[in-house]
């Protein structure tokens, strides 16, 4: 890619335009997600485009781009599922608990840990548990699931979709992203989307309240 302000290079494994536009479910999907214009997610997948403009894309589809100074590299990109950290914003938990009139959830199998998560559950499964592995409950059981929102994804939601047949009531917090594989096959395994209105602010490891996530967020029910 050339000219002023424009990306130098792409090395493996950062993704190419073309596959995150894939991820986010094809062009339009990608414009809706990542607030830019056709014609520049267009730019982009023909080999032009900017810095900022690749930027948004990739943030859209839960990449982080850091750009760096080099004389072989001048930006890379570190994927977002690698930093779990990020809670859910309590204004978004509370509500569910509301309106399923409980007090708690039975289980967080996405949990950062009880010091840094402020969810009430009567479990959590961190990282180290390996919640794709483990059962949920039994029926009946009422499970928050906050997913990694990176390639893990679809196998979370193929987790979900095993542990509803068995009974177990999930709410799943996800990118708005319609577009995508897994999100039809959350839909078609029973899965009711909330559209949540304006962007989320995720809470970060040290309490503090994040900039604006780069996508919208919807709850998924199975409920």
């Amino acid at each position: 890619m050339s000219g002023i302000g424009s990306m130098v290079s792409v090395h493996a494994p950062n993704p190419q335009p073309a596959q995150l536009t894939d991820a986010l479910g094809g062009v339009r999907a990608a414009c809706r997600a990542s607030a830019l214009g056709f014609d520049t997610v267009y730019r982009l997948l023909q080999g032009g485009g900017t810095i900022a403009s690749y930027k948004k894309l990739a943030e859209a589809a839960d990449f982080r781009v850091v750009i760096t100074e080099g004389k072989s590299a001048r930006w890379k990109t570190l994927h977002a599922s690698k930093d779990m950290t990020w809670q859910t914003p309590p204004e978004v938990w509370q509500s569910v608990l509301s309106r399923l009139d409980i007090q708690q959830f039975d289980l967080d199998p996405c949990s950062p840990g009880d010091d840094q998560s402020s969810i009430p559950c009567a479990d959590r499964y961190t990282l180290a548990d390996d919640g794709l592995s483990r059962s949920w409950g039994d029926s009946g059981a009422v499970v928050w699931v906050n997913p990694p929102y990176g390639r893990a994804l679809s196998l979370w939601i193929e987790k979900i979709i095993e542990e509803t047949m068995v009974g177990v009531k999930v709410i799943a917090l996800v990118p708005a992203r319609t577009g995508t594989h897994w999100w039809h096959k959350a839909l078609a395994g029973g899965g009711k989307p909330e559209f949540l209105r304006g962007r989320l602010r995720f809470v970060g490891q040290d309490g503090k309240i994040g900039n604006a996530a780069p996508f919208d967020s919807a709850l998924i029910w199975w409920v």
